[in-house]
């Protein structure tokens, strides 16, 4: 195993693998589900050769390795004995963890490789918005907005398929047999089925097994459930079926299996579960009033993290019908909506990694301007937990102060600065000036609550992994590059002086790769050593069994000890002169401590000039 060594000390780091529930990794990181983070020594896997930082973040004890992980991951899991069937230990562990902590773990891991689509789809709706509301276009006058207007809304539309696909990954089962079941979700028979039905008991299976029927268009929790449950019959399938039959019968037992259970347990359990809790919301309002207002602010946010606020909608556009306002249902999306918005502007204000700022600035325009928040939720209030904080005081706050003064809803829309016309009343302006207050108010106090609750900046892995370990060595001499495995000396090709690269010289000139001091010189002035600022110790040596020339036609610019910057002249030679003598010019560079690294990257082009990028050790 090539990282043998480092995979051990890690293991052993982190409390052995007896600690060790889970094993997932990402582009750089190991991500850990210990069973008790206390037993984990954070100094000693600082301290391992290899490990480039340590983050516990959302559950995880995660250790950033580098962008050879997945290297990594493979041995760590031969040594400890991690396989992908033990699941059911996973989930018992994660029960102990905490069942909200590791709901939203899940959440986290699954949506955030949708947050693109999120943010592209939703700042596009921003834009189409925007040409609505100027005058400018619509989906009745314009085939282009309306091409646009169902491309921006399949981000949502069919959630239940991304979701179900991005699940398979994380729950370690086939990601077409899932997104099957998201796709099923969203089909238009079902969608035809219920769209004209109140969420009710619309008929049975097999005569028997009661269906309730739902829409589960831009929703989350359902797939999630799906494809959790999928993922243990999948296992469990592969495990017993003989092989000569499990790759024909897995798939239809699969189906035949999850098709009633999708649609009688799984897909309606969390819309039952939202019936009853908007419902009782809803008693709420009707028994306190106003007052009940600036509570429902306070849990509002998090029931939309949880795709649980369907109901209260439902039930906003009933009381919006009958008497031609909504008194609750889009008071709570105008507050949660702005202080998403300002929890996200405020982390970006505050976060210096420039790629989250990115991330920040976009979901806050979404949830300003389009009312969408899912970019904002899952991008950056759930993962870093605090500003969810603070959003359910900004919230909150706002919410006081909109059941104080009665604010009421005119049109059902996703409450935003684009949408202000909702709150606009036939009996004069203070509706709306009261709701523009209310905005104001979401959003300041949310962007004062997070910036003074704070929270835990996201490491740059990036800028982290350049700044801190990666080395560059740029090209003493400009070429054409081969493997060392393609050197006519075993010394070289074996990698006994250590890694590294070699270079067919196209001109007789050796410069310095990088800043340091000349450690080693030779009578025969075919090599040269040097040890840079950083620690890496370079040999430069020129030609194949050269050592034979006896320094004719070499020139030594340098002596042993002296400093020199990163292209400094340290050697000629004349290439001509030494083909004619039958010498080979090509020209190695090898690290020769290689061994304190993980790895040593040649650039990947076939021909290199003087300065370009030559190695990159980490």
């Amino acid at each position: 195993m090539k990282y043998e060594k480092l995979s051990k000390e890690i293991i052993e780091a982190v409390g052995g693998n007896k600690n060790i529930i889970s094993l997932q990794h990402c582009m750089t990181r190991l991500r850990f589900t210990l069973k008790d983070n206390s037993k984990a020594d954070d100094q000693k896997i600082e301290a391992i050769d290899g490990v480039m930082s340590l983050i516990k973040k959302a559950g995880q004890y995660q250790v950033i390795i580098g962008t050879h992980v997945h290297d990594v991951y493979i041995d760590v899991c031969k040594l400890a004995g991690i396989n992908e069937e033990e699941e059911s230990k996973e989930e018992s562990e994660k029960a102990k963890k905490g069942f909200v902590n590791s709901i939203f773990s899940t959440i986290i891991g699954v949506i955030g490789p949708l947050i693109p689509i999120l943010i592209g789809t939703g700042l596009g709706k921003c834009i189409l918005l925007l040409v609505s509301q100027l005058g400018w276009a619509n989906a009745s006058t314009s085939m282009t907005y309306y091409i646009f207007n169902f491309v921006f809304d399949a981000g949502f539309t069919f959630m239940p398929v991304y979701v179900a696909f991005a699940a398979a990954k994380h729950f370690k089962c086939n990601p077409f047999m899932a997104a099957l079941f998201g796709c099923a979700l969203v089909h238009p028979n079902w969608n035809s089925m219920v769209s004209v039905l109140d969420p009710k008991w619309i008929g049975t299976m097999f005569g028997v097994l009661p269906v309730y029927g739902m829409p589960y268009t831009s929703s989350l929790i359902p797939a999630l459930l799906v494809v959790w449950i999928m993922s243990k019959v999948e296992h469990t399938l592969n495990k017993h079926l003989p092989k000569l039959i499990k790759g024909m019968l897995t798939p239809l037992l699969t189906l035949l299996i999850m098709t009633p259970l999708t649609f009688i347990v799984l897909a309606p359990s969390m819309g039952v579960i939202s019936i009853y809790l908007g419902n009782g919301l809803l008693w709420v309002y009707q028994t306190f009033g106003m007052f009940a207002i600036a509570l429902m602010c306070l849990v509002y946010p998090w029931l939309v993290a949880t795709g649980m606020h369907a109901t209260l909608a439902i039930a906003g556009l009933q009381i919006l019908s009958q008497s031609g306002y909504d008194p609750f249902s889009r008071i709570l999306t105008l507050t949660a909506n702005m202080a998403q918005g300002a929890a996200a502007f405020a982390c970006a204000l505050r976060t210096k990694n420039k790629e989250f700022r990115s991330t920040c600035i976009s979901a806050g325009f979404t949830a300003f301007f389009a009312g969408v928040t899912e970019p904002c939720i899952y991008g950056v209030s759930i993962p870093l937990k605090k500003p969810m904080y603070a959003v359910t005081i900004g919230s909150g706050i706002a919410g006081i102060y909109a059941g104080f003064v009665g604010l009421k809803a005119y049109a059902f829309m996703s409450a935003s600065i684009l949408n202000l016309p909702m709150w606009i009343s036939a009996e004069g302006n203070s509706n709306l000036i009261h709701a523009i207050i209310t905005m104001m108010i979401a959003i300041i106090a949310t962007f004062i609550a997070t910036l003074l609750i704070g929270f835990e900046d996201p490491v740059d892995e990036k800028q982290m992994i350049s700044d801190q370990k990666m080395k560059i060595i740029k090209s003493p001499v400009k070429g054409k590059i081969i493997s060392l495995d393609q050197v006519p000396d075993e010394m070289f090709s074996k990698e006994v002086l250590g890694q590294g690269i070699a270079i067919i010289p196209s001109e007789g000139k050796i410069y310095a790769p990088a800043d340091g001091f000349i450690t080693a010189t030779f009578e025969t002035k075919h090599a040269i050593g040097l040890t840079t600022n950083k620690g890496v110790e370079i040999l430069i040596h020129v030609g194949i069994d050269t050592v034979k020339l006896d320094g004719k036609t070499f020139t030594q610019h340098v002596q042993n000890g002296m400093r020199v910057i990163q292209g400094t002249l340290l050697l000629e030679f004349d290439i001509n002169q030494m083909k004619k003598a039958g010498f080979n010019p090509i020209t190695m560079i090898v690290i020769t401590n290689s061994k304190e690294y993980l790895e040593v990257i040649p650039n990947s082009k076939k021909v290199i000039s003087r300065k370009d990028n030559l190695l990159t050790i980490i």
